[in-house]
């Protein structure tokens, strides 16, 4: 009889869930985003980290992909140019709005968007050849979305979660004075997989974040979104970090961070 893994004993969705609830990063909600959405898909335009995930998508055999938490399409438009279909899934109206538009403006009428949530039914989902879902692993129940992944993937899953301990530049914790806890990243994702049979690669993509502000009360506003509550010292302070930061030849002030994010693919069990 062989020895039963100790490594399956550990309930690394618990641990996941609790990093959760510990996390400084506050939860969004879909009107969040929808109030989010025209800022953030402006800043993610010429995004390197797009270019980069797009480079490193393996499309062998690929003629549909289900992009879950797929924003106004930064991934999904380029890829509808390279599959037969795009299946795009977010809860998002407002950013399901915007990438229709785009997907007008630019002549692209192979996507099909879905409103819907991690924690919704998916029955009426399609499969398809590949799953991503692009730094948007943002749940409760980490095993079920993954399982949710898997179960819609014919070929190959991708996921894309944060490496590094932190989603802002160094200086702003330093601005704020105050320590700040980490959302749960991949190692948990790798763990889950682990007990779900799933042996996943690892790799990762080194990229540069940040937005353009137009006034110090915009970023502090653009950190309150991320933190949630700031106080008057708070805000002063990072007006004053904001003031420091350097300006374009444009003449407007850009914020910019580092980023690692782990690459995570996978194949779905035989059915």
């Amino acid at each position: 009889m062989r020895d039963r893994d100790p490594f399956l004993d550990i309930d690394f969705d618990a641990l996941y869930r609790e990093q959760r609830r510990k996390s400084s990063f506050r939860e969004r909600s879909p009107g969040d985003w929808d109030r989010r959405a025209a800022a953030r898909s402006r800043g993610e335009k010429n995004s390197d980290y797009a270019r980069q995930l797009l480079a490193r998508l393996d499309l062998a055999g690929v003629r549909t992909v289900l992009d879950v938490g797929c924003g106004s399409g930064n991934l999904a438009l380029p890829l509808a140019r390279r599959v037969r279909r795009v299946h795009a899934l977010d809860f998002s109206a407002e950013m399901l709005r915007l990438l229709r538009a785009r997907a007008r403006t630019e002549g692209v009428r192979n996507v099909t968007t879905h409103r819907r949530a991690w924690a919704d039914d998916w029955k009426r989902i399609p499969r398809a050849d590949l799953v991503l879902c692009s730094r948007a692993m943002d749940v409760d129940d980490l095993r079920a979305a993954l399982e949710k992944m898997t179960a819609h993937a014919r070929r190959r899953c991708c996921l894309t979660m944060h490496a590094g301990a932190t989603f802002l530049n160094p200086d702003v914790y330093r601005a704020l004075r105050r320590p700040v806890v980490p959302r749960p990243g991949y190692v948990y994702a790798v763990n889950v997989l682990y007990q779900m049979g799933i042996r996943t690669r690892v790799d990762f993509l080194h990229t540069t974040g940040g937005l353009i502000y137009d006034s110090p009360e915009q970023f502090v506003e653009g950190i309150r979104w991320r933190l949630g509550s700031l106080t008057p010292a708070e805000e002063r302070r990072l007006q004053a970090y904001y003031r420091a930061l350097p300006r374009g030849a444009d003449g407007k002030t850009r914020y910019r961070h580092d980023f690692v994010w782990a690459l995570l693919t996978w194949e779905p069990p035989p059915r």
